[in-house]
């Protein structure tokens, strides 16, 4: 989507509230134009003593309060329908924004950092709605203001209009070399503010890591680095705002004593009338916040161009055409095999692959573990198997479908993953468990069981709310195993066919894991199981064990059929068992 196509995209999503609100602005301009012809007849009229005189004097008096309360109703109506579409836009901004971020691969967030997508979202969206809102309003009332009051002007005396306007245009060439400017400063402060929101994200999620290693004072001087970067910008951007923008207020002050001057050389000399000279003053009134505006509206014009750019590196960005496909909403099927065929993969940029040549299947209901130590390829070989990753065609299939073919949302339905980090939101303890399930019907009676499966029951029990805790940021206020049962809790909350766990039990003693994974193991019955882990104790009463080394499969079998066969799996099952003696 082009910038032309953008901009009228969401322009035509208000194409109505627009078309009222143009009328509107429209017939005010008018009323602001007649109202002046109304007191110039008022004003000549007052040394008339005549009874026909005073009649029309109170005429005209008349139309002028009638007039002026009809624009105080169309006014209102006007900023309405002009600015509530500002408000609308942005709404549909954010959806789409978050529907195609939803929707992007892994590829495209590994370019972004969090804290720039934020700052677009918070900041970039705001130049938006103002461009959608108040820049509309105003650039209309601008070109009417700026085209009915000097036909109105011309009227009375086209060589005083000619010679009253000479300031502003003089004004207009130094507001153009200003306005050029601006653009590029504005670009450079949505730039330099996007960089800041993403290092203090940064600094954040590592708060703890920079408090241990006494890094306090150079994160302080790196943050106030990139902030005088952003200070300088908006310095620069305020002082053209300040010195060069105002200048139209001044073309207007000016215009005014051209008139004084002009037009009470031609009152002396009887080629105007004193009414006359009066609504001449009025229309170069009207013409002051007309003028005024142009400097405002070229500060939002600048603002929505820069904060469109910034958007539209988002919903620009290319979906796989695969995700695009609507997937099919038939129950998912447990008589499925996941079958891994020669999975070799590589990062971009990576010399050797982290996988190579990584073959297995699991059976419907099969229990299946993989022992690697920290590199192996665990996380990588999870991640393609979810699709978090971007697989090549013809090497895991669900069934006789390539996951590569099938849309990620459609192939997630089958799946849960586990992640040794969960992510949780601050929230409490129940509605954390239960994100991600609110179209399904599930009683507290199904929560109190995963959080008994999990672990964790005894531990909420002792908490001051219970399951109503709130547990913070990123579950800040729990412990890390903590964290790893609540997400457990969370994924079996809701069927799957297919559950990966992903190092989830890593911060729990061998005694609890012990208990979750056979509470786990009864819960899900014949659903699939993918149990990923370092420890030999979390995969000794599997079906079948997966040893991978330096991303290769060098042994498979059971527990027992591996420590007669494989040296690698014998030796570190010795060195952890005397890890679990030295516990006990």
């Amino acid at each position: 989507m082009t910038k032309r196509q953008f901009i009228l995209h969401y322009f035509l999503l208000n194409k109505w509230s627009y078309l009222i609100a143009f009328v509107c602005i429209f017939l005010v301009n008018w009323l602001q134009v007649e109202i002046p012809r109304y007191i110039q007849q008022a004003i000549d009229l007052l040394g008339t003593a005549e009874a026909a005189a005073q009649h029309d004097l109170n005429r005209n008096v008349m139309f002028v309060v009638v007039f002026s309360l009809i624009m105080v109703g169309v006014r209102i109506m006007s900023r309405m329908f002009a600015l509530n579409p500002g408000r609308i836009t942005e709404a549909q901004l954010k959806n789409d924004l978050f529907f195609r971020l939803n929707r992007l691969p892994n590829a495209f967030h590994q370019k972004f950092a969090s804290g720039k997508l934020i700052s677009i979202i918070n900041n970039d969206l705001n130049g938006i709605r103002l461009f959608y809102g108040i820049g509309f309003l105003q650039l209309v009332n601008v070109i009417f203001a700026l085209s009915l009051t000097p036909i109105w002007m011309w009227r009375i005396s086209p060589s005083l209009m000619l010679y009253s306007v000479i300031p502003v245009v003089l004004a207009f060439f130094v507001f153009n070399q200003g306005f050029i400017r601006m653009r590029k400063y504005h670009t450079q402060r949505m730039h330099r503010l996007q960089r800041l929101s993403e290092q203090l994200m940064n600094y954040l999620s590592g708060i703890d890591l920079i408090k241990n290693q006494q890094m306090g004072p150079w994160v302080k001087q790196e943050i106030n680095r990139v902030n005088e970067e952003l200070l300088d910008t908006i310095m620069r951007v305020t002082r053209i705002q300040t010195f060069i923008m105002p200048l139209l207020d001044y073309a207007n002050d000016l215009m005014k004593v051209v008139i004084l001057g002009l037009g009470g050389y031609m009152l002396l000399q009887q080629n105007l009338t004193l009414g006359e000279i009066t609504a001449f003053l009025s229309y170069s009134a009207l013409l002051a916040l007309p003028l005024a505006q142009l400097g405002r509206i070229a500060v939002v014009y600048q603002m929505g161009m820069v904060s469109v750019e910034s958007v539209q590196s988002i919903l620009n960005a290319e979906i796989p055409k695969i995700d695009l496909q609507a997937s099919s909403e038939s129950e998912s099927s447990t008589t499925q095999t996941l079958s891994v065929r020669d999975l070799t993969f590589a990062y971009p940029g990576q010399d050797s692959p982290t996988l190579r040549n990584v073959s297995f299947d699991i059976q419907p209901g099969e229990k299946v573990g993989v022992l690697g130590s920290i590199g192996s390829g665990k996380s990588t070989l999870v991640n393609c198997i979810n699709h978090h990753l971007d697989v090549p065609a013809g090497h895991i299939f669900w069934g006789e479908e390539d996951i590569a073919q099938m849309p990620r949302r459609h192939w997630r339905r089958f799946i849960r993953t586990m992640t040794q980090e969960p992510y949780l939101f601050s929230d409490t303890v129940e509605a954390n468990i239960r994100f991600g399930t609110e179209g399904e019907s599930i009683d507290r009676g199904q929560v109190e069981e995963v959080l008994s499966l999990s672990q964790l029951a005894e531990d909420v029990s002792r908490f001051q709310s219970g399951d109503q805790t709130l547990v913070g940021e990123k579950g800040i206020m729990l412990s890390g195993g903590q964290k790893q049962r609540l997400s457990i809790a969370r994924a079996l909350l809701s069927p799957a066919d297919l559950i990966i766990m992903d190092n989830v039990l890593s911060a729990v003693d061998y005694e609890t894991e012990r208990k979750i994974l056979g509470g786990l193991f009864n819960r899900i019955g014949d659903q699939s199981v993918l149990v990923v882990s370092h420890r030999i104790s979390a995969l000794e009463s599997l079906d079948k064990i997966l040893v991978l080394h330096e991303g290769e499969v060098i042994a498979r079998g059971t527990h027992e059929e591996l420590l007669a066969n494989s040296d690698y799996y014998r030796e570190t099952w010795e060195l952890q068992q005397h890890d679990v003696e030295e516990q006990v």
